[in-house]
């Protein structure tokens, strides 16, 4: 396809940006140069301060119907990240006002601390500790979204989620069959793996469609999984096409069973 000037118009100031930089090479200013780099590193503070005013007026009123299909059809992002980049970039300014000259540097660095903006009955906040013990524990170069959330996570090291990778594809097919049966794709996996919630946790409580669901979804998945986990062999993976329900699963039926009977 051939690209017209209308094509990236949009855009043009940064082909002007790039234009007029490399122009006045060798002329360049060093400081001048370094500052707007670091403060493109928190850019998405300027962009959560001008969603936030964006929201707040009802500057999109005269175009679109709310401020959900603004971000779909205007920006082309989904109202929930628009959302959290407001979030992000208040959370960013607080810590601004508080003196740091480390700052997270994305979205996903800043919301692990959104929770701690809001003071508690006495007035106090955590925002400050916990992001000055992040930055005392690592250099800002080693600062990421993962062992900021890592750090101020509270719960015991076995208990906090874990991040594992999988293909695409995979992913695809598990968002699609946890969905089916009205689960997260958490939930779906807990179920297949057999594991059991802690005794002050309620199972997940299914209803007989998304039992049904959850009985022809597993015999899928155990044929997709095992070819994309293992190729064609006879070996089994674990946790999958298990003979034997997890106890949390048999509780759910148990529980849904008595729901049915009541009614």
């Amino acid at each position: 396809m051939e690209l017209t000037l209308n094509s990236y118009s949009e855009f043009q100031p940064l082909l002007d940006f790039e234009e007029e930089t490399l122009a006045t090479v060798p002329y360049n200013d060093l400081t001048e140069l370094t500052r707007e780099i670091k403060l493109s590193f928190v850019d998405f503070v300027r962009q959560g301060v001008m969603l936030a005013v964006i929201r707040r007026n009802r500057l999109y009123k005269r175009q679109f119907k709310d401020f959900a299909e603004y971000c779909k059809l205007a920006l082309g992002r989904s109202p929930i990240y628009c959302k959290r980049i407001i979030e992000a970039a208040k959370t960013t300014i607080e810590l601004i006002k508080a003196g740091f000259k480390t700052l997270p540097t994305s979205v996903s660095q800043a919301l692990p601390l959104v929770k701690f903006t809001k003071p508690d009955d006495a007035g106090n906040r955590e925002l400050e500790d916990k992001w000055q013990s992040i930055i005392e524990s690592q250099p800002p170069e080693h600062i990421t979204a993962a062992k900021i959330a890592e750090a101020i996570d509270d719960k015991e090291p076995e208990q906090r989620a874990k991040q594992i990778k999988v293909s695409g594809k995979a992913y695809q097919i598990l968002e699609q069959k946890a969905a089916a049966a009205g689960l997260t794709v958490s939930e779906y996996l807990e179920i297949l793996i057999g594991t059991e919630p802690p005794d002050d946790e309620e199972p997940t409580v299914l209803t007989p469609e998304q039992e049904e669901i959850l009985d022809q979804l597993d015999a899928e998945f155990q044929k997709d999984a095992t070819v994309e986990a293992i190729g064609k062999t006879d070996k089994p993976v674990a946790g999958f096409g298990q003979k034997k329900p997890s106890k949390s699963y048999q509780k759910a039926i148990n529980r849904s069973d008595r729901a049915s009977d009541s009614s």
